[in-house]
């Protein structure tokens, strides 16, 4: 199993005055990104969590900026699993522009909720055993 990864073109719109990503929006890349792992990976849309009364919800990001992202960047961003806890999974993005340079390296830390209650609760068997079998297949040497 590779990498999941998703593409994104930076967009004039997603950039300050100066023609250099907006901060932020590479959080939204990023949250974009989990989203498809989620339902792509994990078989488990955010929404469908939502709508059972759980969810994923950020307890830590950083980001590490590199490389300026300009307009017309197209960025791939993967997602690489650095730890499984009991009620949370430290994600690592990595987001590269088309000739492999790094622009930004993000990790973030979601703990699954049982909203209804509020609180965290175990990752459900099923979410990790695919979290699991993920992390396995695209473990690197490094």
């Amino acid at each position: 199993m590779s990498l999941y990864a998703r593409s994104h073109r930076v967009a004039w719109g997603d950039c300050d005055p100066a023609g250099i990503l907006y901060t932020p929006r590479v959080f939204d890349y990023c949250n974009e990104t989990l989203e498809g792992w989620y339902r792509d990976i994990l078989g488990r849309p955010w929404m469908q969590m939502i709508a059972d009364g759980t969810g994923s919800p950020m307890v830590h990001v950083e980001c590490d900026f590199i490389r300026p992202m300009v307009p017309d960047l197209d960025l791939t961003i993967a997602v690489r699993i650095e730890r499984l806890g009991a009620s949370s999974i430290t994600f690592l993005l990595d987001g590269d522009g088309p000739d492999g340079a790094a622009h930004f390296r993000a990790k973030y830390v979601v703990c699954i909720t049982d909203f209804r209650a509020a609180k965290a609760i175990a990752i459900p068997a099923e979410l990790r055993d695919r979290a699991e079998a993920y992390e396995q297949a695209t473990r690197t040497g490094g």
